[in-house]
This record gives structure tokens, C-alpha cells and sequence, in this order.
């Protein structure tokens, strides 16, 4: 690893790591198609929390990672290198962070612009209900995607927050995330491409996402699932920020 710098980066980019009128009726029956297809309206409005297990291969290092969300409330990931514990949590509108590697032993309020970022990965569901959620979504084409035929889908949240969305025209399974966003006052764009769908309890994740960074040019992470549990019960204590 070159330096904490360059891991916290990643943390934050996995974490982080969502007008065109005429294409209206089209867009609606493309949003219509995924949502069946990540397991339909009745599956994902019932969907209030997840566990994730997984593990990155990220600079030649094996790096476990575990994160909790509660939906619309609260996100929390734990990974632990070289013996050290990192901990990013969103909760509500606030977030705070420990990063020992970035001489940050104690819990930290994180910056306005990372909670703005990372506060969308309080929402499980994506564009399931986005007229409600108060995202916009534009349907900009259809493009080629390493052979895979795909809707680019726009979308921006209810933040300002950017997200362009690669949905394939065979299976509306979203392919890749591009997301701008802003890193200690930077510009910054990076690109997850999924894979290996599964379904869990009816509805379908991708196991494998692979992110890469204008911030760190030909650099790039991998990530696994291991285990990934729908609805377990979560204490909401755990995105409360430590006072010592």
C-alpha cells in the first residue's frame, strides 16, 4: 500500500461505492423492466435492511469488509488492515469516520461533501420509486458496453448528486455506476462495474464489482460478496457516533 491516503480513497469511492421528454414512456418501461428484474416492487418495498460480507483485493492486499444499512437511516462499513479498524458510517444527515491509517484514532465528523456523497447508500431499493424519492432520471441513448448492449440512464438525487446508469437491454441488470463526485475539494470520477448476479430471498445483487478512479489512475478494486443477509434486525446504536 503507498499510503493511507490512497486506501481511504477507495473506502470512500466504493462507499460512495445513481430532461429528455421524448424518451419519457420508453424510460418508464425500462425502470419498469429492471425493477422486475432485481425482484419486483412487492420484494423491494418490503426491504429494510442488509448485512454484507464481503472481501477487496485492492493494491495486491486482501481486505475484508462489512457493512450494515438500514434503509433511508443509516450505513456503517468496517474493514480492518494491516491490524487496524476503519470505520465510515452515515447516519441521517451527519457521518463520522475512525481511520487510525490517516492518524484518526478517534471517531471524526465527516466533511459535508462525503455525507452528501456517501448519503445515497442509505437507499437499498436504487431506482425502485425514484418519482417518489425525488430523483430525476433521463434516458441519454443506448450505448455499447464491452459487448453488452445498454440504456445509459441518468440520475440525479435529490442532493445534486450524479449518477449515470448502464442497465442491459437483455437482462435491465445494471452493469456499471459512473459517479462525479468531490474529494477533498477535487473532482472526481469513478466507474463500478458489476457482475455475477445472484438472488438473495428474491432479490438480485450483484456479487462482484470491480471500481476504478480518476484518482488513482490504473489502479484498480476488486470486491466479493462472501455472505448477504435481507432484513436482519440491526440496532440503530451502531451509526451513533462514539463520544470517546
Amino acid at each position: 500500500m503507498r499510503n493511507s491516503t490512497v486506501f481511504k480513497t477507495f473506502i470512500f469511492l466504493f462507499i460512495t461505492a445513481l430532461t429528455g421528454t421524448v424518451y419519457g414512456q420508453n424510460l418508464d418501461e425500462i425502470i419498469s423492466k429492471h425493477v422486475k428484474a432485481m425482484g419486483g416492487g412487492d420484494k423491494l418495498s418490503k426491504l429494510q435492511s442488509l448485512k454484507i460480507t464481503a472481501e477487496m483485493d485492492v493494491m495486491n492486499m486482501k481486505v475484508p469488509i462489512n457493512t450494515t444499512i438500514i434503509q433511508n437511516k443509516g450505513f456503517r462499513s468496517e474493514t480492518t488492515v494491516q491490524g487496524m479498524k476503519v470505520v465510515q458510517v452515515i447516519n441521517g444527515n451527519t457521518g463520522w469516520s475512525i481511520n487510525p491509517m490517516a492518524g484518526e484514532p478517534k471517531a471524526t465528523v465527516l466533511p459535508e461533501e462525503a455525507v452528501k456523497s456517501m448519503s445515497a447508500e442509505t437507499d437499498l431499493t436504487g431506482l425502485y420509486n425514484y418519482k417518489e424519492k425525488g430523483y430525476t432520471l433521463t434516458l441519454d441513448g443506448e450505448e455499447d458496453l464491452a459487448g453488452a448492449k445498454v440504456y445509459k440512464v441518468s440520475m440525479t438525487l435529490k442532493n445534486g448528486i450524479r449518477r449515470i446508469n448502464y442497465l442491459s437491454k437483455d437482462t435491465f441488470y445494471i452493469l456499471k455506476i459512473v459517479v462525479q463526485t468531490t474529494i477533498n475539494g477535487q473532482d472526481v470520477k469513478s466507474e463500478n462495474t458489476q457482475s455475477d448476479f445472484r438472488q438473495v430471498d428474491g432479490i438480485t445483487y450483484p456479487f462482484t464489482s470491480e471500481v476504478t478512479t480518476s484518482a488513482m489512475p490504473g489502479a484498480t478494486m476488486a470486491l466479493k460478496i462472501q455472505s448477504l443477509e435481507v432484513n436482519p434486525k440491526i440496532d440503530p446504536a451502531i451509526f451513533t457516533m462514539p463520544t470517546h
